[in-house]
């Protein structure tokens, strides 16, 4: 569970998450162009970065949490790039309770077997594997998960897709690959652009919409982007969202 209560996240002199506020009980997207804040809401929530107002993961406020063993994330700070595979599973495995034994087999699924290898010789896919089944083997109730379909191919993203469904009761997918959010149609999202929140709206309807400008009664979802108004509104011509294959495409919709 995730409680946001007035959320803002400064990098410098901008605001790079400005005043947020919501309650993930359950798994679901966020979604946006990149440079849109997305990382930088995983990181503070995460206890990387600073942030003003409130953020409880699992009732605990990050900034005066002393472990956060309910929460798992693939961020590459918690990581160790130096050491080997094996002894990142050894040092998850004292102080997150990692299953050593499901994150071998995990690993084995997508291809990485080779465990005395060190995790800056992964490629970029690999790593993102490696990260995101580490941090799901520890059994989390609550997952901060940070693009982990980037350079992974189709056959094991479907591997990925599997394991968001099995591991964590609830947390955010970060994405801005709208075809990898057709896997999961089912659940909701939240949008984020130039740092402000919108959502939530469900998967399947946000894929299907049609961006236009202004506002429009019946509006599945109204965001602000360069001080204009959008709405994504369904039943309508126009590109679907969803075509649009990668997030970052829709400022040519704008």
């Amino acid at each position: 569970m995730i409680q946001l209560r007035d959320f803002s996240v400064r990098l410098g002199s901008r605001d790079v998450i400005e005043r947020c506020t919501a309650d993930v009980d359950r798994k679901v997207l966020l979604l946006g162009p990149n440079g849109s804040g997305k990382t930088s809401l995983l990181r503070a929530l995460a206890g990387v970065l600073p942030y003003e107002g409130s953020a409880r993961v699992e009732g605990v406020e990050v900034a005066k949490a002393r472990n956060m063993n309910a929460l798992a994330t693939n961020l590459p700070e918690v990581f160790t790039l130096g050491v080997r595979l094996r002894d990142v599973l050894y040092l998850f495995g004292e102080i997150k309770d990692l299953n050593e034994e499901l994150a071998v087999k995990m690993l084995r699924n997508v291809g990485i077997k080779d465990l005395s290898k060190r995790v800056y010789e992964l490629s970029s896919g690999q790593g993102a594997l490696f990260r995101t089944a580490v941090a799901l083997a520890t059994n989390p109730r609550t997952i901060l998960l940070d693009e982990p379909f980037e350079n992974v191919d189709a056959a094991r993203r479907s591997v990925v897709v599997n394991w968001i469904e099995e591991y964590g009761e609830s947390g955010l997918v970060v994405t801005h690959e709208l075809d990898v959010a057709t896997n999961f149609k089912e659940l909701d999202a939240y949008m984020l652009f130039e740092g402000r929140l919108h959502g939530p709206i469900n998967v399947g309807e946000l894929l299907s919409s049609v961006v236009v400008e202004g506002s429009r009664n019946g509006a599945l979802l109204e965001v602000e982007i360069g001080g204009k108004r959008f709405s994504f509104v369904k039943d309508q011509q126009g590109s679907k969202l969803g075509d649009l294959v990668v997030l970052d495409r829709i400022y040519s919709l704008l």
